[in-house]
């Protein structure tokens, strides 16, 4: 999740900082390795599994439980145009799909699992509540520009609840995140040690160039 690439070694720096900090904080850390990690199975074509087949109908779930909003479906979204164009192709695509029966939506079930139950036995064997690691590998790029080394996967691909606090920062001010992991509905311990931490370190600051929010 560190990344080995020497473009992921800034980020890299800031995040096992960030882990001494929690060490001063009382925190009990450990090195944790889930094995065979970077090939466990996520889908070949957009790294997340089932996304593509859940998306149309949770979405179309949700906006009918809500008669008073505006649209009422995927389609009608789409034929809005009413979307930023980077997404296009992924809202094209979910709207595609007619059924989630189908042998690859189930094969992502069990894909999904497979990630699920490696989490669970890191944990377990190595007697930690949390994982850490850093929410992109490598320093955030500008507006317009592909972003690479995101890690967002593990938690969407696995269910796992996620948070990201402020993790410090690069030499030249680019701010870092740490993402924690947690076992299924461990929310509310995510949120504890997520304010502990922020509270115990105040990483974050207002960028120079934004304006105060006008009060109304």
């Amino acid at each position: 999740m560190f990344g080995t690439d020497p473009a992921d070694a800034e980020v890299a720096s800031v995040v096992h900082g960030a882990v001494d900090e929690m060490k001063g904080q009382g925190v009990d850390v450990v090195e944790v390795t889930i094995p065979g990690l970077a090939d466990l199975p996520t889908d070949r074509a957009n790294g997340f599994l089932v996304l593509r087949q859940d998306f149309k109908f949770d979405l179309n779930a949700y906006l009918a439980a809500h008669p008073s909003a505006p649209v009422r479906t995927l389609d009608e979204i789409l034929a809005s145009g009413k979307f930023h164009p980077a997404i296009e192709t992924n809202l094209r695509n979910s709207q595609a799909v007619e059924s989630r029966d189908t042998q690859e939506y189930f094969a992502h079930i069990v894909k999904r699992n497979t990630l699920r139950e490696a989490i669970l036995k890191a944990m377990a064997d190595n007697r930690v509540e949390l994982l850490a690691y850093p929410t992109i590998r490598r320093k955030a790029n500008v507006i317009g520009e592909t972003q690479m080394g995101s890690n967002c996967q593990l938690s969407a691909n696995s269910g796992f609840p996620a948070i990201v606090v402020p993790g410090g920062f690069t030499p030249d001010e680019v701010p870092v995140g740490i993402e924690l992991l947690g076992r299924a509905w461990s929310e509310p311990q995510l949120i504890k040690f997520a304010y502990a931490y922020e509270q115990g370190t105040r990483h974050r600051h207002a960028p120079a160039t934004t304006p105060p929010l006008n009060q109304q």
